[in-house]
């Protein structure tokens, strides 16, 4: 997670003035004009804000603590008016809400722009927007020199910036780090609209793109290797394909993609579906190191043996295996383990193909190859990842199922080996 700029309070002494060291980024966006107001919170921290005449309150916190859901919950349940900032390092996100309805939103990312949108639409052309940019003042903004200059008619703006708005406020959701701040009753800018969707619907929606930007996440991490496949790119995928051909990772593609982390990751589960992208696989063979000879003792007697390597288990296994210690505390606590199979009578959404036809067997281990089976249709290392995914799907149910039946104590042990299996996984 990337480190957030800090403030330190030194107090003075014998009547002095405390003094606040402010971080450069935090400094910088100082003036005379626009002092920093603080809210102290007993002796536990300050929260500076730079507050307008109409601020009604604020609401602050770590995404860590509350996720997006939460956050906006808070807004939109209490039909609030004012603005919500996202920050993650360099990204910023904001979205203006009125009476609980987002009506404006700008963010930091440059395919979140209006400039970059109207081009990704269709609207205007790469050139017409640069000669347009070129005219942008402090007074003037880009929308109403593309407007001026007849490159937009004022009907497709209003289009545009709708678009903007809902992909910023859906973009949210792939927030998972980070930090938020809510100014309520802090006035609006001028440019307001008006989505078609209501804000419950368009939650539902963000839920859903970042519950796919997690899973697609797991498929398809920064550091997987990627190549062209026997499939041609199609129109105008070109210079992507050009930065693949030679091999590289996905985390260095995304750099060249103008979208959303869910587009990138949606584009590259097609391709990779057709056969235009395939995985690098790494065809090194580590070397075999040289069998030492047995120590002997000075008697002559041979030393004592050491015990033989035991082979670690595969991730698969290990999987199994801690699905089978749930199995046995869910049976020892008197409980049934059936409850287990409800996960394969209805599987998340996603994973409906992975788990057709899979039992689980009498001890609580699954049928690993079936699942295997199921998914192999996309090269060997795609469906080991996608194994690997349906598995820990699954004894994520199992875990969360187990905690309602089993002691305090135990369900605690259990979480703790299946943290410890994801990190090493990771």
């Amino acid at each position: 997670m990337a480190a957030r700029p800090k403030a330190s309070l030194r107090p003075g002494q014998g009547g002095e003035p405390a003094v606040l060291e402010l971080e450069r980024p935090l400094a910088a966006s100082l003036t005379p004009g626009q002092p920093l107001v603080a809210h102290f919170h007993s002796s536990e921290g300050v929260v500076l804000l730079r507050e307008p005449a109409a601020l009604g309150g604020f609401f602050a916190g770590s995404l860590s603590s509350l996720s997006v859901e939460e956050v906006l919950g808070h807004v939109v349940s209490g039909i609030r008016s004012g603005q919500l900032t996202l920050q993650n390092g360099p990204v910023q996100r904001t979205v203006t809400f009125r009476d609980g309805q987002p009506t404006f939103a700008v963010s930091s990312v440059h395919h979140e722009r209006l400039g970059s949108v109207v081009v990704q639409l269709g609207l205007v052309t790469p050139e017409q927007l640069h000669l347009a940019l070129g005219k942008v003042t402090p007074s003037l903004r880009i929308g109403a020199v593309l407007t001026r200059e007849g490159f937009l008619s004022e009907a497709n703006l209003y289009s545009a910036m709708t678009y903007l708005v809902r992909e910023v406020m859906l973009n949210l959701f792939e927030m998972a780090e980070g930090s938020f701040l809510f100014l309520e009753g802090r006035q609006p800018p001028g440019d307001q609209v008006k989505l078609q969707e209501r804000t419950r619907d368009l939650v539902i929606q963000g839920l859903k793109r970042g519950e796919a930007v997690a899973r697609l996440r797991r498929r398809f991490p920064d550091e997987l290797m990627v190549t062209t496949g026997a499939e041609a790119p199609p129109p105008g995928e070109e210079s992507l394909f050009a930065q693949a051909a030679p091999g590289t990772s996905l985390g260095a593609l995304r750099s060249f993609w103008e979208g959303s982390l869910f587009s990138f990751l949606t584009w590259v589960e097609e391709r990779m579906r057709d056969g235009a992208l395939v995985i690098q696989l790494r065809t090194t063979v580590p070397a075999v190191a040289p069998v030492a000879p047995m120590p002997r003792r000075a008697s002559g007697t041979f030393a004592a043996i050491p015990p033989p390597v035991v082979a670690p288990m595969s991730p698969e296994e290990r999987f199994n295996s801690l699905l089978a210690q749930i199995h046995t505390a869910i049976r020892l606590a008197g409980a049934n383990p059936d409850l287990l199979r409800g996960f394969l009578e209805s599987p998340q959404p996603g994973l409906e193909a992975a788990y057709e036809g899979v039992t689980l067997g009498p001890d609580g281990r699954l049928d690993v190859e079936r699942i295997r089976s199921n998914v192999s249709s996309g090269g060997e290392a795609l469906a080991r990842a996608m194994t690997l995914e349906a598995l820990d799907a699954f004894v994520s149910y199992a875990l969360f199922s187990a905690r309602n039946v089993l002691p305090g104590e135990m369900s605690e042990r259990l979480y703790r080996g299946y943290r410890d299996l994801q990190e090493g996984l990771s």
